[in-house]
This record gives C-alpha cells, sequence and structure tokens, in this order.
C-alpha cells in the first residue's frame, strides 16, 4: 500500500513511448527541482537516450523481520531472475537500477557492496533511509510505537507488545542507531543533571545489551509472553536463555551488519530524505524526570539522588506498563529507592520527538549519506507515504527526483554492450 501509486506511475513513466515529446521525462529537460547537492536538470539528449530502452518495472519483497543480511541475499536472487528472465526472452539485459524505501536501503546497500552485486547493478535511488539508524527503536522498546493510535495499534502499544516482537527480529533491531550516529542520543535527566550515552561509542555495550536496569532497552522479562513456568527457578532459566538468545542477536546480527555497511554505497546513488518539523523524529530519546511526583520526594524525605545512583537502579515491576494512570500506561519508568525502609518511586518519563525529520528518520540520518550520493533532495515528506504523489507537492517533487536520477543513472549503458553504435 505504501508503493503501489507509486510503482504504477513508475512504470507509465518509463514506458511512455508515444510521449517522447511531451511526457514526464520531456518536462524534466532543463527543470530544477532545488536539491540539497548534486542539482543536474536533465538534457535532450539524456531524455532521448533513456527512450532507446525499456524500464520494466519489478518489485522485491522480503521477510522485514528477518536479517537484512538475509534479506539481501533475496535481492540478489531476485536481481538474477530479472536478468535471466530477460537474456531467455533474447533481450539484452546486463544490470538493474534498484529503488528503495526505508529499511529497503540497508538491503541494497548490503547487497550491492557486501554481496558483490555492484557489478549488476546501474545505480541506487534510496528514499527516506535510515543511513546511520534511528533512535525510535530504543523508544519502541520502552514505550511502544510512536505517531498515530493507529500505527502503534498495529505495530504495537507498549514495551511488552514491541519488545516480545522486536527482541528476536534481526532487521528492526539493524535499525537502532549505529556508532556513526553518535555519542550521547540517549539521555536521563533530573532537573539540570543528566546522563547522556553511550559514551564510548559503543551503543551495544552501553545501551543495547545493558540488562536489568529500568532504563534498558529490553527487559529481558518481556522477551518470551509464553514463559508460563511456575517454578521460580525453570522460570529464571528460561528468561536467561531468552536473553543471551536477544544479546547474541545484538551482536552476531546486528554489530555484524552495521560494520559491513559502514559507509558503503553504491557509485552511481541518489536519496531524497525528509525534514520537516511538522514531522519530528527521534533524533535523541530523553528520560526526564516528572515533577508532579515532588511532593511524593518530600513527604518520603527523600534527598535528591545522584545521577549515578539514578542509573544504577534495577528494573521493577513497577514498570510503565503496570501503571494504572491512564497518561502514564506504556510512557515511563520507575527507578525505585529506598526512603527509610519504605519503597520511594521517581518518575521519568520519555520526552516528545526532538528533530525534524519524516516522523520516524531523524534528519542526522536521513542526510548521512550525504557525502556518497550524486545527487540528494531534502523534502517535506513523511516515512512511510514518502512515495504517495497525491499525498502532497513534495511528494511529488520525490517522485520527479527519482524518475530524473532514473533516468542519469540510465546514461551508464552506454558503457555496456547495451550501446547504441
Amino acid at each position: 500500500m505504501s508503493y503501489s501509486e507509486f510503482l504504477v506511475w513508475l512504470e507509465n513513466a518509463l514506458n511512455d513511448f508515444d510521449q517522447a515529446k511531451d511526457g514526464l521525462r520531456a518536462n524534466l529537460i532543463g527543470k530544477s527541482l532545488r536539491v540539497l547537492m548534486g542539482e543536474a536538470a536533465l538534457t535532450r539528449d539524456e531524455v532521448a537516450l533513456s527512450y532507446r530502452y525499456r524500464f520494466p518495472v519489478h518489485a522485491c519483497g522480503y521477510n522485514w523481520l528477518d536479517s537484512n543480511a538475509k534479506s539481501a541475499e533475496r535481492l540478489g536472487k531476485r536481481i538474477d531472475e530479472v536478468i535471466a528472465r530477460y537474456r531467455a526472452e533474447k533481450r539484452k539485459c546486463e544490470k538493474v537500477i534498484v529503488v528503495t524505501h526505508s529499511m529497503g536501503g540497508l538491503v541494497a546497500r548490503h547487497c550491492s557492496e557486501v554481496l558483490g552485486y555492484r557489478d549488476k547493478i546501474f545505480g541506487v535511488v534510496h528514499g527516506v533511509m535510515p543511513a546511520i539508524g534511528a533512535a525510535a527503536v530504543y523508544r519502541r522498546f520502552k514505550s511502544g510505537t510512536e505517531g498515530p493510535v493507529a500505527a502503534s495499534k498495529v505495530l504495537g502499544e507498549d514495551a511488552a507488545e514491541m519488545t516480545a516482537v522486536l527482541s528476536s527480529a534481526p532487521g528492526p533491531m539493524q535499525l537502532l542507531p549505529t556508532p556513526e550516529y553518535g555519542n550521547g542520543w540517549l539521555k536521563v535527566r533530573d532537573g539540570g543533571n543528566v546522563v547522556s550515552l553511550p559514551q564510548q561509542g559503543d551503543p551495544y555495550g552501553e545501551i543495547y545489551t545493558v540488562r536489568g536496569k529500568w532504563w534498558s532497552m529490553c527487559e529481558d522479562r518481556l522477551i518470551n509472553p509464553l514463559n508460563k513456568e511456575a517454578d521460580p527457578k525453570k522460570r529464571q532459566a528460561r528468561v536467561d536463555a531468552d536473553w543471551l538468545a536477544f544479546a547474541g542477536t545484538i551482536r552476531k546480527d546486528v554489530e555484524v551488519f552495521h560494520n559491513k555497511v559502514k559507509g558503503k554505497y553504491h557509485a552511481a546513488t541518489h536519496a531524497f530524505f525528509g525534514q520537516s518539523d511538522k514531522h519530528k523524529a527521534y533524533g535523541t530519546v530523553s528520560w526526564e524526570r516528572d515533577t508532579r511526583l515532588d511532593h511524593a520526594r518530600a513527604r518520603a524525605n527523600m534527598p535528591v539522588p545522584k545521577m549515578q545512583e539514578i542509573m544504577a537502579k534495577d528494573d521493577t515491576p513497577w514498570r510503565g506498563t503496570g501503571a494504572t494512570t491512564p497518561d502514564l500506561i506504556g510512557k515511563n519508568r520507575y527507578p525505585v529507592f529506598d526512603a527509610g525502609g519504605k519503597p520511594y518511586t521517581e518518575l521519568f518519563r520519555i520526552s516528545d520527538p526532538d528533530e525534524s525529520g519524516d516522523g520516524t528518520v531523524p534528519y542526522r540520518s536521513g542526510v548521512a549519506p550525504k557525502a556518497h550520493c550524486k545527487s540528494m533532495l531534502q523534502v517535506e515528506v513523511e516515512h512511510e507515504p514518502a512515495y504517495k504523489r497525491s499525498n502532497g507537492a513534495d511528494n511529488e517533487r520525490a517522485c520527479l527526483f527519482t524518475l530524473r536520477a532514473i533516468v542519469q543513472i540510465a546514461q551508464a549503458a552506454t558503457q555496456t554492450s547495451l550501446k547504441y553504435e
């Protein structure tokens, strides 16, 4: 549903041989799309060359829960299938052009640059790719899906629902911020005091595999909702095994995948991304102490905890998923302190999205491929419907940018057996 309208439009725009003089490609001759970098309006000769070829549009589906490395293998097989099909029909076909959306960009980069399919790809056009990750993934582990209620009901409304799915799904976890994302994107604030993580450029060890703290990304007891063991020892043994499997996925699938695609892009890469304050995304995730409970601190005669004390507290059954106040459910975690032998609770809540973006991918991740791109477009689009032309002028511009990039990439056909003498 995200791409059906666009795929049909692209098929028609790339095969409108009866409109060579007044079609969409012709209308792009000499036209600026106001790109961020690499502006190069199409020339008449470039458009004319593109009309010497057919551009059938194919799709490639994959399991988004599986590792993007596995999905890259699927994409490679699909490329081989398409090329083999046309050769079997006695047509000349050497390479493909790949157009991606979101996670598909990571799949394509791994396929091209890690699996060695670069020589079978003329070029790649990326749309709203979380190139170096998105902090929203951490937020979803802790508080469910951000954004519209309808989306959260489908993907997961709280930590319990999200953790049960994400903790065993390499694909979504490979969207976590990479070391390239930078330090300090996870913050815990108490007034003017703040702790920022990661500090040493290792989000895997400093955040993702930290176990048992109230701010830990993955709460071990939520990994397996089917763990109904009555015997406490057996139940804990199951929890321990589940945690080891999760931590192994982080180290063997997520970290390894990040390292393999780091800074790797096809030589002919074009990309567009969303940047708008109307569609803010989580550039950082901040836990902020709720001052509404200061009266409880006063009643308990509890001194202000030091930040190292706050960070060191374990998770407790008093998690946000067990809260009873409607506006707190699934949004908070409660470090519990001891005040004169009685438990005393500090309430922290996750702040709202803070960075311009597309509602999912923040600016810093969307713009990250800039140094590797032939051209890059910045538009005000939302993440999921980025290619939906009917959603607005910037969506239309993103589609025209993609069409133009395809024509520009296709010029490389003159360096292959498809060259016209």
